[in-house]
């Protein structure tokens, strides 16, 4: 089982505050990678400010470690507010038997105007046209995901030029992300399970 990186950003909303239903679904993912002989890292980035900025930072001192010495293959990005999904290294599992290298897990959130939605957008067709209300089920390939809950493998970072997540006109650090990594020529997929 490749190794994970779990790294929470700790913002300045709410002093550094993490949820305390995503502190058990940490606890329960190290006693998971435990049970199943996984390594797994725990790290918080409190205070980094632009969250781009953070998120770059990040991936920094990710692709520092040292890849002879049992590296991180996964970087997952959870920011401090989200509960991420009950077992949420099964997500990471699934993208492994699955071929996939950047892989979120959908998050609610409120929008611009109040309305709830999720942190993944899709192209809607006949298929997906209730998108906003039920996810579907299984793997989706993405346009954009959002970055509440992002999982991403090295070989991603390392096939790009640093700034991974640098802001772009009318575009969050996570869309902007998503837009280099398709041209990159890789897939960003959700999964509805998660």
């Amino acid at each position: 089982m490749n190794p994970v990186l779990v790294n929470v950003l700790c913002g300045r909303e709410r002093d550094g505050w993490l949820n305390p239903q995503l502190v058990i679904r940490l606890l329960e993912a190290i006693a998971d990678a435990n049970q199943c002989g996984r390594a797994l890292g725990v790290d918080l980035t409190i205070g980094v400010s632009p969250v781009e900025r953070a998120r770059n930072q990040i991936v920094t001192r990710f692709l520092k470690s040292d890849v002879t010495k049992s590296s991180h293959d996964w970087l997952v990005m959870i920011d401090c507010d989200v509960v991420p999904p009950a077992h949420f290294l099964r997500l990471i599992d699934a993208a492994d038997q699955e071929a996939k290298f950047i892989v979120a897990a959908p998050c609610p959130m409120i929008n611009e105007g109040g309305r709830v939605t999720w942190n993944v957008a899709h192209k809607i067709d006949e298929r997906h046209s209730n998108f906003y209300q039920t996810l579907p089920a299984g793997w989706t390939a993405a346009d954009h995901l959002g970055t509440g809950f992002l999982a991403v493998r090295r070989c991603v970072f390392e096939s790009m030029k640093s700034g991974w997540f640098d802001r772009v006109p009318s575009m969050g650090e996570d869309f902007a992300f998503s837009e280099r990594v398709r041209a990159a020529g890789f897939t960003p997929w959700f999964h509805g399970a998660f």
